[in-house]
């Protein structure tokens, strides 16, 4: 049986000790569905960004909750553009994984408004 996601990497639960849920795993992943999603979505955003996706992981310059999403942080990383990965956190002991859910690029001002309209988890001093 074919895997249905590729593994990106460990969690550093340090960067997310902020938060008021419990993260049940270490482990971050993507399914194929979210990829297929993000290249009809985002316009080439993932073949992009597919070899960063650890690097903004594990060294964000931002984390910050997603108001609109239980379980989720926008996990932001400045390279020559502000890019944002949307991960979902496990806090279900039945589910398995944290998940990227989708990632876009972001021009600075609104990085400015995201940082002013939502709780900053995590940033890089």
């Amino acid at each position: 049986m074919k895997k249905e996601y590729i593994n990106i990497c460990k969690l550093n639960r340090d960067l997310y000790k902020k938060l008021n849920f419990n993260i049940t795993t270490n482990d971050v992943i993507i399914t194929y569905k979210q990829i297929e999603h993000i290249n009809e979505k985002r316009n080439g955003i993932y073949d992009k960004y597919k070899n960063n996706l650890k690097d903004i992981i594990i060294n964000p310059n931002y984390i910050i909750e997603d108001s609109k999403h239980k379980d989720t942080v926008l996990v932001i990383k400045q390279y020559d553009k502000n890019v944002v990965l949307v991960l979902k956190l496990n806090t279900n002991v039945d589910a398995k994984k944290n998940s990227i859910i989708t990632i876009w690029e972001i021009k600075n001002k609104r990085l400015q408004r995201y940082l002013l309209t939502h709780k900053t988890i995590y940033k890089n001093e």
